[in-house]
């Protein structure tokens, strides 16, 4: 099995078609199973799309130019089996609403949406959701947090929030930007229960997803690992490797995807 993660920072800017035609195309050439995606933008005042192998999860429905519909009717155009789910939280940029989604080739059994910040607000961009999906009878989740010191919504609320979700679940993949470190404090909560594929991966690159500073890391010129894929087991794990970096596939975002292959 195959895992990608990538936030997409998809405003619609000049480059918005050469990010679908980059990310489609790389999702056809390594064939991931499941994919996690982050800021997945749609323009807010756009109509609703009323047919489409995007499902919509909350109250926000799939828009045209949803930035994972785009990518989903791309793939749709090889005939290919992915569909997906997206999740809308927030507004962003003053034009869009911002959101989760999971795309997969595998059948979706159940989707779930968890809040983990206190408060629900579509004007907030704190506002923060998990998005998680039942593929495979293992539970995947699309997570964007906030930063570690955040003074409305810091990180280890929010990590609290997912952790009650999960206490029941087996088979648990978290997949995102989750703003933290490995040298921080959020990074040790998160592997006292959670594995880091990175570092249980027998091959690997240098691991680093924010080459620069970018918002919320503001003059924080240092290259980051801040996009993770962690699992509740100790899996074996074939290779983690950053694509969208410019050497392995174009650069489409302030982000660098991570790329996971299952032994």
């Amino acid at each position: 099995m195959k895992l990608l993660t990538f936030n997409t920072h998809s405003i619609v800017d000049k480059d918005y078609e050469k990010k679908i035609d980059v990310l489609s195309s790389a999702i056809l050439k390594h064939a991931p199973n499941v994919i996690a995606l982050q800021e997945v933008m749609q323009p807010s005042k756009n109509k609703q799309v009323r047919e489409n192998s995007l499902l919509s999860s909350l109250n926000i429905p799939v828009k045209e130019d949803n930035f994972a519909y785009r990518v989903l009717k791309r793939l749709n155009e090889h005939s290919s089996s992915y569909r997906g789910v997206y999740l809308g939280i927030k507004g962003a940029y003053g034009a869009y609403d911002e959101g989760l989604a999971i795309i997969t080739n595998r059948e979706i059994t159940s989707s779930e949406a968890t809040q983990l910040t206190e408060f629900n607000d579509y004007n907030n961009y704190k506002t923060r959701f998990a998005l998680g999906a039942r593929i495979d009878g293992a539970w995947f989740y699309s997570l964007h947090f906030n930063w570690w010191d955040d003074k409305d919504a810091p990180f280890v609320n929010e990590w609290n929030a997912i952790r009650e979700a999960l206490h029941s679940k087996k088979g648990v993949w978290l997949m995102g930007d989750f703003n933290i470190t490995p040298s921080s404090q959020g990074y040790g909560l998160v592997t006292q229960k959670y594995y880091d594929t990175y570092m249980l991966a027998k091959k690997i690159d240098n691991g680093i997803t924010v080459p620069g500073d970018i918002d919320g890391w503001e003059n924080d010129t240092s290259k980051k690992r801040i996009d993770y894929i962690f699992t509740d087991k100790s899996v074996e794990i074939k290779s983690s490797n950053t694509v969208f970096n410019g050497k392995d596939e174009a650069v489409i975002s302030d982000h660098f995807g991570v790329l996971v292959e299952r032994g």
